[in-house]
């Protein structure tokens, strides 16, 4: 008699919580990831048009209407950088209480799976008996027929 886990289709079901909540997580991290590289682009973006706007400076007389264009765009830039901040902190929230439902899918499917080689393991003990039982036998089978 071949092993079956009567709980293999909740196992199975577990899993796939288990590997959804991970494919949230993975798009979480994803997100977090081309945050932190647009906020580093506006970043970079601020300090070279801020250079580049005192280096003009230096070299000739700029008009206030430029150096108030400038400005504009730097505080535009500045809010976007704290919205993008903004949305970083949402996302650290978010992944770790992703995080912590991933932990428990897996919790849950691991106990599952405790369960399941836990009857493995008895299976196969059992299978062993069975077997030694059968070899025993057919030993006293074979002396009982030497002897007459």
């Amino acid at each position: 008699m071949a092993f079956h886990f009567t709980l293999e289709t909740v196992l199975r079901y577990r899993q796939s919580l288990e590997d959804r909540e991970w494919l949230r997580l993975q798009a979480l991290l994803a997100r977090r990831s081309a945050t932190l590289s647009e906020l580093e682009q506006y970043h970079q973006l601020s300090l070279d048009m801020a250079h580049a706007t005192a280096q003009a400076m230096l070299v000739e007389p700029t008009p206030a209407v430029e150096i108030h264009f400038a400005t504009a765009r730097l505080q535009a830039m500045g809010r976007q950088q704290h919205l993008l901040r903004l949305q970083l902190s949402e996302l650290e929230t978010a992944i770790a209480e992703q995080r912590s439902r991933f932990a428990q899918q897996r919790r849950n499917r691991e106990v599952l799976e405790s369960l399941r080689d836990g009857q493995w393991r008895d299976y196969q003990l059992a299978q062993r008996r069975r077997e030694q039982a059968q070899l025993d036998e057919l030993h006293l089978l074979r002396r009982g027929t030497k002897d007459r």
